[in-house]
């Protein structure tokens, strides 16, 4: 390597063929086809994220156009002549490449229109790759429409793009459209496989994997970084290597908080997160770290399939031992807060995850039932009628030791009840016939007192309320929190149950060790 300049493992093995783009045979196919068929068009639009072979086919396509060892376009071309080699290094004069955020002006367009209609020089095509085209001006957008739409013959436009939403509707149907995707984990390993062989260097397998898992469909961003390994090891790359050089969270770390976690040691959390920004640790990687561990515990709570993992052995034993400990609400609900927090992240993973979260849950979760359907059979259930939807109704209770209702007027109450409004009413109307000699009074046996009711704890009073009214279960299903009063009627006012929207908790959950009076 003395005395010469380095080149990248990304240019280094720049595909130089349609057959060699990795991922995306939907558009080499349709390419070639056109080609080997003569309907070439005007202007090709190619829009994806960074790294996946854009510009690559763009250069290839240029090749294609201007082979010198063919009469006519061709799917393959030699890569020998001085075309194909010029059009590699990016200095040919017939195939100018563009940076549209840097020529992003209206002067910058009038010039192509000027240039553009000056034949080739020495290729069948003048080529015009214009990379990053969103960030062309408005003017210069207006100004790109007519030449875009009528250009002469010999022209070939080809618009390269990241944000495709930025690109006017007028310029879109002026192009063929070609949609490039994110490169799978298995296509991008066996790439960096095949570049490890013309090395001469090994790497495990867990260590490719993670690798591709890093890169989340980048080609050109899996490149750079084996190109980091090759030089950080001296010999065969490993898992821990890959941890090492991408400044990943250590597995023990996770694992750590993971047990914290489950056991609800707050203490033990703040210092691991403390820990992880001491060393100096990016916080919305960690949060990707901490989604990512997380969303492998769901994987094997779910399908334990070691394929959706690829981790080392011993991991993936670990991984299933811990997800044992949560139940599969509780671990979708980790899952999707995760996924929430690291929305502002712009991450692949986090929509991921959020979607298969969302997905096991339409699949192994029963339909949530709503709040409206929970508050109308509370009513129902306050005004003893019948729960619908085939649910049970309260159940009766038993006649206990108070007095019975009045029956009909003939028949007379077992124990008369004399209340003080009756007493003085009676008092206050005239007697019919002389009062009769005062009797001797008598005096009432003395009323024993009422035993004073036992001070209930909170618990036992949620507990009591549950049974009493067996349609509470489906509330504290719903809210987190006390049920501070049950009434009947037309509803519950906010004040009557404190808490928040969460998952459903189910009869188990935890009612707290608060003692104080709900009122």
């Amino acid at each position: 390597m003395a005395g010469k300049n380095y080149t990248v493992l990304a240019r280094k093995w720049r595909p130089q063929l349609f057959e060699e783009v990795v991922g995306q045979e939907h558009i080499t196919r349709t390419l070639k086809n056109a080609i080997a068929s003569g309907r070439i068009h005007h202007a090709f639009l190619f829009l994806g994220s960074r790294g996946i072979g854009k510009t690559t086919t763009a250069r290839v396509l240029a090749k294609a156009l201007n082979c010198l060892k063919f009469d006519a376009p061709t799917v393959t071309p030699c890569g020998e002549c001085d075309n194909c080699v010029s059009i590699a290094e990016g200095n040919n004069i017939d195939v100018i490449e563009i940076d549209g955020a840097s020529n992003n002006g209206v002067d910058n367009v009038r010039e192509i229109r000027d240039n553009i209609r000056m034949v080739p020089s020495s290729g069948r095509y003048k080529v015009y790759i214009i990379d990053e085209v969103h960030q062309l001006s408005a003017g210069a957008f207006n100004a790109l429409l007519k030449t875009l739409e009528e250009p002469p013959s010999h022209a070939v436009f080809i618009l390269a793009t990241t944000e495709a939403h930025k690109i006017p509707a007028t310029i879109i149907s002026r192009c063929q459209r070609y949609d490039f995707r994110r490169v799978s984990i298995g296509d991008i390993v066996t790439l960096l496989r095949n570049i490890l062989n013309k090395e001469g260097m090994k790497a495990t397998d867990e260590a490719l994997y993670a690798i591709a898992r890093a890169a989340e469909g980048g080609v050109r961003d899996a490149e750079s970084i084996m190109d980091e390994l090759i030089t950080y090891c001296d010999g065969e790359i490993t898992f821990q290597d890959v941890f090492d050089v991408l400044g990943l969270v250590d597995w023990r770390v996770l694992h750590t908080l993971c047990d914290a976690l489950s056991a609800g040691d707050i203490a033990r959390l703040l210092t691991l997160v403390e820990e992880v920004v001491s060393a100096g640790k990016d916080l919305s990687q960690f949060v990707e770290e901490i989604l990512r561990y997380y969303r492998n515990l769901l994987v094997c709570k779910t399908s334990g399939s070691a394929d959706l993992l690829r981790l080392p052995p011993d991991e993936i034993a670990e991984m299933r031992a811990r997800a044992d400990r949560f139940g599969l609400v509780k671990l979708i609900g980790i899952v999707e807060q995760f996924a929430t927090l690291t929305n502002g992240f712009d991450s692949q993973l986090a929509q991921r995850t959020a979607l298969e979260a969302l997905l096991i849950r339409l699949s192994k979760v029963d339909v949530e039932v709503s709040l409206d359907t929970i508050m109308e059979k509370l009513v129902l259930l306050g005004q003893g009628g019948v729960c619908p939807s085939g649910a049970a109704a309260p159940p009766k209770k038993e006649p206990g030791p108070n007095p019975p209702e009045a029956g009909p007027a003939h028949a007379a109450p077992p124990v008369p009840a004399v209340s003080p409004a009756r007493t003085a009413r009676e008092e206050s109307v005239p007697p019919a016939r002389p009062a009769a000699p005062p009797a001797a009074a008598i005096t009432p046996p003395p009323v024993p007192a009422k035993p004073a009711e036992p001070v209930l704890s909170l618990e036992m009073r949620q507990r009591a309320l549950v049974e009493e009214h067996p349609g509470l279960a489906a509330v504290l299903g719903v809210f987190r929190g006390k049920v501070v009063a049950v009434k009947s009627g037309a509803g519950v006012e906010e004040s009557e149950v404190e808490g928040e929207i969460a998952p459903p908790l189910g009869l188990d959950a935890d009612f707290g060790d608060d003692t104080a009076d709900p009122d």
